[in-house]
């Protein structure tokens, strides 16, 4: 029952994770793969918090989305200049210069060796130390960000990023603030990712680079094509069974010396394989 819930809890995790690169790349347009460094920002910045005891869990998630706002906004400002394989390019060293800024800076992330022995998340002086407690947790927070992305969807804002999307100029010359939109997008998705990345470090109690890295940002653009970009069931359904693949993998006599390999080698399969045959994704538009 441990595992069912840790998974369960470590999935929903991942869907608010996909609720913000959906919304950036299968909404908006603007395809990123430095979302991870997004997340690890989240997750670093609730750690130091708890364990320094500066602030209890609530306002440390406060705090962290906030700076990912930011972060993401900043992050998302190449796209208003360059676009397409420029901006791709643009995104990849950005996750890149923040993967080594988590690895060397040891004062505040712990460098390679990460941070051990964060506190759980408390709320109202209640420490949520149980998987059910953490699962309960995630749950309203998986159910918040849905309600927010559908609603965001339903929108005119949600009409106008599709709109842009599909052809950014004729918006622009429809005199529609482009600029304003990705900018509210950027910030949006920044909001997901920060949360996500707190309830994944308390959830945890340990956080490394390495949970934040490249193939951290490749796997969860795996997670938005498989599951079905622009739509709310495909954020849900690509995490919930992609993290239950390695589990899957449990069951073949592989060494474990490959495993990691395998399933990074499973992953980029799937991803091309839904690119060629099904573009969106399980639950996605049909394109």
């Amino acid at each position: 029952m441990d595992f069912l819930f840790s998974y369960i809890a470590l999935a929903e995790v991942y869907v608010l994770l996909g609720l913000s690169t959906n919304l950036l790349v299968g909404i908006a347009g603007i395809f990123s793969v430095s979302q991870a460094a997004v997340f690890g920002v989240g997750a670093y910045i609730v750690a130091q918090c708890l364990m320094t005891e500066t602030m209890g869990f609530v306002p440390a998630m406060l705090v962290a989305s906030l700076a990912c706002i930011a972060l993401n906004v900043l992050v998302t400002l190449p796209s208003l200049r360059v676009s397409g394989d420029y901006f791709v390019v643009t995104s990849f060293g950005i996750q890149l210069l923040a993967t080594a800024v988590f690895i060397n800076w040891t004062q505040g992330t712990g460098g390679a060796n990460g941070l051990p022995g964060i506190p759980p998340p408390d709320l109202f002086g209640f420490a949520l130390e149980s998987n059910l407690h953490l699962v309960m947790l995630t749950t309203v927070a998986v159910a918040l960000g849905c309600l927010a992305f559908r609603l965001i969807m339903r929108a005119p804002f949600g009409r106008l990023l599709r709109a842009i999307r599909e052809d950014e100029l004729a918006v622009a010359a429809a005199g529609k603030g482009v600029l304003q939109a990705k900018v509210s997008a950027a910030a949006l998705a920044g909001a997901f990712a920060g949360s996500a990345g707190g309830l994944y470090a308390t959830f945890l109690s340990f956080i490394d680079p390495v949970s934040f890295d490249l193939d951290a940002s490749i796997l969860l653009l795996t997670m938005v094509v498989v599951g079905g970009a622009r739509t709310l069931a495909g954020s849900i359904i690509g995490p919930f069974l992609l993290l239950a693949l390695p589990q899957v993998l449990t069951f073949i006599d592989i060494p474990t010396t490959i495993a990691a390999s395998a399933r990074q080698l499973i992953y980029g399969v799937l991803l091309i394989a839904f690119m060629l045959f099904r573009p969106q994704g399980l639950a996605g538009e049909k394109l």
